[in-house]
């Protein structure tokens, strides 16, 4: 039988595959679209820092601020106890304050304070220390030159004979002997009597002498020895005066009694 004709350039596959060659893309075949690749990100060039003309406050909370977390409130405490303070000076520094048409007088309010202040001062009763002794008669009045109670410091001297000094006196008990000297003999009464001078309350007591003694012709007469005296109780410090009544009226030096205090 005849063979069938090959075609012209035919080879009859050997057996391992030949791989054909690739097909020549056409020039001008269509493409599909393909997305651009992303430009790369680049930092943008940094502004050249411009230093300020002037300083200003920053503005806003945009920026960290230098100023620390505690001034503000500290500024407002300030500013309140200012104002607190103001408003304490402006009600102490008002003026008189009226009341139904009524002014108040600031002097009605001061003029208590100081009349309990200034009154004491001028009570008369107030004492600060020991009074003076009055003045109970003259020291001399004729015949009589001296009338003395008769003490260690003060001793009423005899001629020809010792001084008396019996005088023993306190405010707890007290005994005088008083010497009542003359510028003649005396044969006449000659009689005294006790002046008592609470230093402190301004009173005087009298208090009786001896009875009256009539001297045989003496210039020296003593009416009686130790006489006993009744000092008032109570006393914080007083004075005794002898006050001759005949012949005739004459007061001794006094005799101090007690402390230089009333308290």
């Amino acid at each position: 039988m005849p063979k069938p004709e090959t075609p012209a350039g035919y080879s009859p596959p050997s057996g391992t595959p030949t791989p054909s060659e690739p097909a020549a893309t056409p020039i001008f075949a269509a493409a599909a679209p393909v997305a651009p690749a992303p430009a790369p990100l680049r930092a943008p060039a940094p502004t050249p820092a411009r230093m300020p003309t002037v300083a200003r406050r920053p503005q806003g909370g945009g920026g960290p601020s230098e100023r620390p977390p505690w001034l503000i409130p500290a500024v407002i405490a300030v500013v309140l106890l200012l104002l607190l303070g103001t408003g304490g000076f402006i009600l102490a520094h008002r003026g008189p304050s009226t009341t139904g048409g009524v002014t108040t007088s600031p002097s009605a309010r001061t003029s208590p304070k100081t009349s309990p202040k200034t009154s004491p001062k001028a009570s008369p009763t107030a004492v600060t220390g020991p009074l003076a002794v009055p003045n109970y008669g003259p020291a001399s009045s004729a015949p009589i030159t001296s009338v003395i109670i008769c003490t260690v410091a003060t001793p009423c001297n005899i001629p020809g004979s010792s001084a008396e000094t019996a005088t023993a006196c306190d405010l707890a008990s007290c005994k005088v002997e008083v010497g009542i000297y003359f510028s003649g003999p005396q044969r006449v009464p000659v009689s005294y009597i006790l002046k008592f001078f609470d230093r402190c309350t301004g009173t005087t007591t009298d208090l009786p002498g001896p009875n009256p003694y009539t001297p045989p012709g003496y210039n020296i007469v003593i009416p009686t020895d130790h006489w006993s005296v009744s000092i008032p109780s109570g006393v914080k410090s007083g004075a005794l005066v002898a006050v001759a009544q005949q012949p005739a009226v004459a007061a001794s030096a006094p005799l101090m009694l007690g402390g230089d205090t009333c308290t």
